[in-house]
């Protein structure tokens, strides 16, 4: 397909377009929609695809596949814009005391993020939902199996495209996943820089903020609890540790569960991650380049996330260091319930050490990568860290 597009290049490049003008259209033309919502939502879109033209790296199969997955999240958002006109109760749902886990990428999140969504009490996003919040102007009337089915019909279609990626991360419809597909629909998510190498749009999304992202993202939100309620959301997403101050913002009674782990092995594992993402769509992949880029983001996020715990009030930001979370999860998860408030539950507590024993028998391939294999080198990362880890006590 790639050597057909290179071929047929205006043929193909019509197919594959990916400028704003044309993937609005084509949404609005699906939905039959044209009201956008924040007007800082076009400019985002526009930064995003000047980035992906310019430096994504992309072949025609990649373009294509990006646009597409673009289209979709455009039509999402014209059709919860829609919604929330005919249903104007949906901003009054509440979303009370929502609890974040976040951490740099690759430090346990998903894994206790899964343990906490076995409780009675928690209502976690499922990945069904966060690809498909809003699938018609009707949502109530949706058929949830539907969308499970088609999230399960994309994740076979992607195992088969990157067969690497699931080793690392996996993606499965009826089970919880992370905000990063809400934010998508915003153009503040950062799918874009998983899969394709837009260095340029990554920074923006720091020098300008995503405040529209969080706003979005909350309305979604709440649409999802006007769907079917949860008594307390508990969420979860690495890249909120880049914007901690704004989502402290949108949500002032959050708790922030903030896992720490040595950035001499998370930062080679999510340079892995990346490179998984994008092998499927990228012309090439610069290992050094992502390397360099993934720590200059970690030593971003990190120092945002630190100031922003001079302004947050007691016990609203709880520490947890990936070792300990990963020798006794259970006493982490006892550690953290104690803190929050959160009942207990004899049932919990067997759910837990039953989805333990599972994930022992289940185990995934190992997952191997080096420092080395991205260019960095474990002197270059204890120059940028040292105080973090010694901070946390997180020597190898």
């Amino acid at each position: 397909m790639n050597s057909l597009g290179r071929k047929t290049t205006p043929v193909f490049d019509w197919l594959a377009s990916l400028q704003s003008e044309d993937l609005l259209e084509a949404a609005a033309r699906q939905t039959r929609l044209r009201d956008w919502g924040d007007p800082w939502f076009k400019d985002a879109l526009t930064a995003l695809l000047d980035s992906v033209n310019e430096e994504g790296k992309l072949t025609f199969f990649g373009r294509l596949s990006l646009r597409q997955f673009l289209i979709g999240n455009l039509c999402s958002r014209l059709r919860t814009i829609e919604v929330l006109k005919r249903f104007p109760e949906i901003r009054q749902q509440k979303i009370h005391r929502p609890i974040f886990i976040t951490g740099w990428y690759r430090t346990g999140t998903t894994h206790l993020h899964n343990l906490f969504a076995l409780h009675p009490d928690l209502r976690a996003p499922l990945f069904w939902e966060l690809r498909h919040p809003c699938p018609n102007l009707d949502p109530r009337t949706a058929d949830a199996h539907k969308q499970i089915r088609s999230v399960r019909l994309d994740g076979k279609i992607h195992s088969y495209l990157a067969p690497g990626f699931n080793a690392i991360h996996s993606l499965e419809a009826d089970k919880p996943e992370e905000c990063l597909h809400l934010f998508d629909k915003a153009c503040a998510g950062t799918t874009s820089f998983f899969m394709s190498e837009v260095k340029s749009f990554a920074w923006r999304l720091l020098d300008h903020g995503i405040q529209h992202g969080y706003e979005f993202y909350k309305i979604q939100l709440q649409l999802l609890n006007w769907l079917r309620p949860g008594r307390q959301w508990v969420l979860k997403w690495p890249y909120h540790l880049w914007h901690l101050e704004t989502l402290l913002k949108t949500f002032p009674d959050a708790t922030v569960i903030h896992l720490h782990r040595n950035p001499c092995q998370s930062i080679p594992s999510v340079c892995s991650l990346a490179a998984a993402a994008r092998a499927p769509f990228c012309e090439s992949i610069d290992c050094a380049a992502l390397g360099k880029f993934w720590l200059n983001y970690y030593v971003a996020g990190l120092e945002r996330g630190l100031k922003t715990r001079h302004t947050v009030g007691p016990n609203q930001i709880i520490d947890i260091r990936y070792p300990d979370l990963k020798i006794d999860p259970l006493s982490v998860i006892d550690q953290i319930q104690k803190i929050i408030n959160l009942d207990s539950y004899e049932t919990w507590a067997k759910l837990i050490k039953s989805n333990l024993k599972t994930t022992q028998k289940k185990r995934p391939r190992l997952h191997h990568y080096t420092l080395s294999q991205f260019g960095l080198d474990a002197d270059q990362i204890l120059e940028r860290f040292s105080s973090y880890i010694e901070d946390y006590n997180l020597s190898v």
